[in-house]
């Protein structure tokens, strides 16, 4: 028996948002425009009447653009209302390849300010919605797009995400890029500080201000953060919390056993941080560390061989006490300064496999927005509470790379010997730096990664697991694959 496929039902109204609604439908593989013209006749009869102009499409609410009216509509998000209107002649009639069962993903585009221009015709107010299907880039969808100039759909060109200020080669596949909107420009322009992959280590300035910003809503009776110690001190259970609630208290123990730390001696460079198994035998720690054990003036293509033959990683296993691991030879996986992060690959001697545990990628979890989390250490447990995002944030967190936190030493202003810098603006500790940061429900949502003072207070600060599993995602998508998606505990990540 012939299966039926099944139809993707959505409204339309003329002449903007607040028009009589009219409802259409059609397969995931019809394009919008013949979905249109097949299921509705209000549609046909407009059209019609609007011989020889170009139809436009836009979805305000969840795609935000001008939509191409040859997408499949499969494309098309629950609930999708789109508005229709009618323009001079000349414009693109849609992309014309829609056909078959492939991924189709949509992505947002405008121009970047200043910039020259991208399209044939002269902008129609809103961002273009631009989709691909299977494993097109960026580039491949834009150019058959039909609404893009040729020129800006190759080389020298590239998108910004508007938020981040985020670049992304061209190159990239599609169904790869974040949520968006971006702006496509010539390549260095518009774009921040940051590597042409995601991530950015956070600066001072963009720090402090949602610091300020949270300062500004405390009423404690002192001040700012006499209110801010307050909550604190509410939230966790004291001004130097050293206990954990119960529950967090219960999580797997093989979270608190993942937790190492690494080590090097190397003639006038000894040190130490910590690190926590992640999956596999592969192991997190902070790109500043591996700095440090290498040295100033060390190119990065030379640090793998340092690493394995200088660190050393130990753990506290109940069944098998002090267990110590060496970095396999080209065992520097994967690394990001931005970010902050580096994952190292264990040499694993036969018949070891077995000592290892499973890690903590299958606990991974998205940022959270507020509230305490815990830095888990091989001999500490810290409570720690998250400052709330700035309010241009809100809960929208997918783009989000970093987190700061409060921990018992900011209110006490005591200083802490052991800190050092790493840097012009960061304090390391290595004590701290490196270990997992985990939610007040057990799952993982951060590396902690250093500190920085500000108004005589050390205010804590680390990368969220979704943005370096974003990262390597985009950068080495086997090692992705091998981290986060064959977890038994998982059968399909959700980081991302």
């Amino acid at each position: 028996m012939a299966t039926v496929e099944a139809e993707k039902e959505f409204t339309f109204a003329f002449g903007g948002s607040k028009g009589e609604k009219h409802a259409a439908r059609g397969s995931s593989q019809q394009s919008l425009i013949s979905a249109l013209r097949d299921s509705s006749s209000v549609f046909a009869e407009e059209e019609k009447k609007n011989e020889g102009r170009t139809v436009q499409l836009v979805e305000r609410e969840q795609l935000r653009g001008a939509l191409n009216v040859g997408m499949p509509c499969r494309g098309l998000p629950e609930k999708a209302h789109l508005e229709v209107s009618f323009a001079a002649s000349g414009g693109s009639q849609g992309r014309q390849d829609s056909a078959g069962g492939q991924e189709c993903v949509t992505f947002t585009v405008g121009p970047a300010p200043g910039e020259r221009p991208i399209l044939k015709e002269p902008e129609v107010g809103v961002d273009l919605c631009v989709f691909a299907l299977g494993e097109e880039t960026v580039g491949e969808a834009l150019g058959k797009d039909g609404r893009f100039l040729p020129e800006v759909c190759g080389e020298g060109w590239q998108l910004v995400e508007r938020k981040s200020r985020q670049a992304f080669p061209l190159s990239l596949v599609a169904k790869q890029l974040p949520a968006g909107p971006f702006e496509l420009g010539p390549e260095g322009a518009g774009a921040g500080d940051q590597a042409p992959l995601p991530g950015t280590k956070p600066g001072l300035y963009q720090l402090a201000q949602e610091l300020d910003q949270y300062l500004k809503g405390q009423l404690g009776g002192g001040g700012p953060w006499e209110g801010a110690q307050k909550e604190f001190e509410e939230l966790t259970g004291g001004p130097a919390p050293n206990r954990l609630p119960s529950h967090v208290a219960k999580l797997p123990m093989g979270m608190n056993e993942a937790v190492g730390t690494l080590r090097w001696n190397r003639p006038g460079n000894e040190g130490s941080a910590s690190c926590f198994l992640l999956a596999r035998g592969h192991v997190l720690t902070c790109h500043h560390a591996i700095k440090m054990m290498v040295g100033e003036g060390v190119p990065e293509s030379h640090w793998g061989a340092v690493v394995s033959e200088a660190a050393s990683i130990s753990f506290t296993f109940r069944t098998s006490g002090e267990t110590q691991w060496k970095v396999a030879t080209g065992g520097l996986k994967a690394s990001s300064p931005e970010l902050d992060y580096v994952i190292l690959a264990l040499e694993v001697p036969e018949g070891r496999g077995s000592e290892l545990r499973p890690g903590l990628a299958s606990f991974a979890t998205k940022p959270i927005p507020q509230g305490v989390v815990y830095t888990v250490g091989r001999q500490f447990t810290e409570a720690l509470m998250l400052a709330p995002l700035s309010p241009e944030d809100g809960d929208d967190l997918a783009g989000r790379q970093s987190f700061q936190a409060f921990s018992g030493c900011t209110f006490s202003r005591q200083p802490r010997p052991e800190r050092v810098p790493y840097d012009t603006e960061f304090l390391h500790d290595p004590a701290v730096s490196g270990s997992p940061v985990i939610s007040h429900y057990g799952g993982l949502v951060g590396l902690h990664t250093g500190s920085y003072q500000y108004q005589e207070r050390m205010v804590e600060f680390g990368t969220t697991i979704q943005a370096i599993a974003f990262h390597i995602h985009l950068s080495n998508r086997p090692l992705y694959q091998l981290l986060f998606s064959n977890n038994p505990q998982k059968k399909n990540c959700t980081i991302m």
